[in-house]
């Protein structure tokens, strides 16, 4: 049962990288592909970077996608799981070049890398201290709590926006 929900909770997650990432949390993400037309690419580390906040904001994102991806690859190798967040983060910015729909910044892949690198060593000290099956359930029991409240914020907005009378 835990392992099946830590699945699913990463299959969420990356759903909801792929939502904030590419389509930048809109409700209407095939008008948001439409109308968006930004392609940029920068090359030099944090020369155009949003600033501090987004930087911070990246490295906490991957944070957890770091500590449900240990918690779903036990048998890849830590280098191995590195490698894949930062093939996955790459994924990501090449996607907003090809697709025009943001700027492609290499201090996103240093930074998402960075927050995956953080979560998936705090994941593999969390196991070398505790049992793994309690630190799963543990975090397992976290992610759904957070999930919830995620949900009841993004249903809160589809009401507010849907029923603006109210």
């Amino acid at each position: 049962m835990t392992k099946r929900l830590g699945k699913i909770l990463f299959i969420l997650y990356i759903i909801g990288l792929i939502w904030l990432i590419l389509f930048k949390i809109s409700f209407h993400p095939i008008t948001y592909l439409e109308l968006v037309n930004t392609r940029s690419l920068n090359l030099v580390p944090f020369a155009m970077s949003g600033g501090s906040r987004e930087i911070l904001y990246n490295i906490i994102a991957f944070i957890s996608f770091g500590i449900l991806f240990g918690m779903n690859a036990p048998k890849c190798s830590f280098l191995t799981k590195v490698i894949l967040s930062f093939a996955l983060s790459l994924s990501f910015e090449s996607l907003q070049y090809l697709l025009a729909i943001g700027a492609s910044d290499i201090t996103d892949i240093i930074t998402n890398t960075l927050g995956a690198l953080i979560g998936l060593s705090f994941y593999a000290l969390l196991i070398k201290i505790f049992a793994k099956t309690k630190v799963n359930i543990v975090l397992i029991s976290l992610f759904c709590l957070l999930l919830g409240f995620v949900l009841f914020f993004i249903g809160q907005t589809l009401f507010w926006i849907y029923f603006p009378q109210y």
